[in-house]
């Protein structure tokens, strides 16, 4: 008796959105540098060549992942983000969206002001900063400051950077990390020694994005005629 064979499952419509979705999803799991063509052709189990059809390269898929990332940050809408408040929520919005793919977190940066989503979040801010006081040119090199300080307390946050998508790995890293410190000269590093844990994990990661982005105000604030 021939044994009956089982119908195929339809394979999804290959896009440009599906694509960015698998390269987002492979750089969580992987990290950016494991974001090739090739594997991403492997993933949706097509040739590289299907790839091309909507992306001329690596470059210009990773153009279009950042563009989406871009796209999740939610800015706010009604008079209360106004001045220091304003940028407080803004920065806050942006870290959440960078926090939920911290590996495509820098290079959100390069597409700030190549796409829509980059370019209304690079207006706010400077709708903002002007609103303090700040003349143009310093308000420019400040939204420059502010935006790679969120993107800095992301891809630095104390523990992030080990093993990413691997959480016994990165667990193992930190405690071997945390350990190295802990060994160091007490005459020499006492303060690193004394911080040898926030230094290498971060416990509380809420408080240290909201200590970050109030350091980043700040300073902000700070340049306000």
């Amino acid at each position: 008796m021939t044994p009956t064979a089982r119908p195929r499952r339809p394979r999804a419509r290959l896009s440009r959105a599906t694509l960015v979705t698998g390269a987002t999803e492979l750089a969580d799991a992987e990290g950016l540098e494991a974001v090739t063509i090739r594997r991403l052709a492997q993933r949706h189990g097509v040739t590289a060549m299907a790839i091309y059809a909507h992306f001329d390269g690596k470059e210009a898929l990773l153009d279009a992942v950042g563009e989406a990332l871009l796209e999740t940050v939610r800015l706010p809408q009604d008079a209360a983000g106004e001045g220091t408040a304003g940028l407080t929520a803004a920065l806050t919005a942006t870290a959440a969206a960078l926090r939920a793919h911290p590996s495509i977190a820098p290079i959100a940066a390069h597409r700030v002001l190549e796409c829509e989503p980059g370019l209304n979040l690079a207006e706010y801010l400077l709708a903002r900063l002007a609103e303090l006081g700040l003349p143009a040119p310093l308000a420019a090199v400040t939204s420059h400051y502010l935006l790679n300080g969120v993107i800095a307390l992301v891809t630095t946050e104390p523990g992030r950077a080990c093993a990413p998508g691997d959480p016994d790995s990165r667990g193992r890293l930190i405690r071997e990390r945390r350990a190295r410190l802990l060994a160091l000269d007490p005459e020499r590093h006492p303060h690193v020694i004394d911080s040898a844990t926030p230094l290498t994990g971060c416990a509380d990661p809420d408080g240290y994005y909201a200590h970050g982005i109030r350091l980043l105000v700040s300073g902000a604030r700070a340049l306000a005629p």
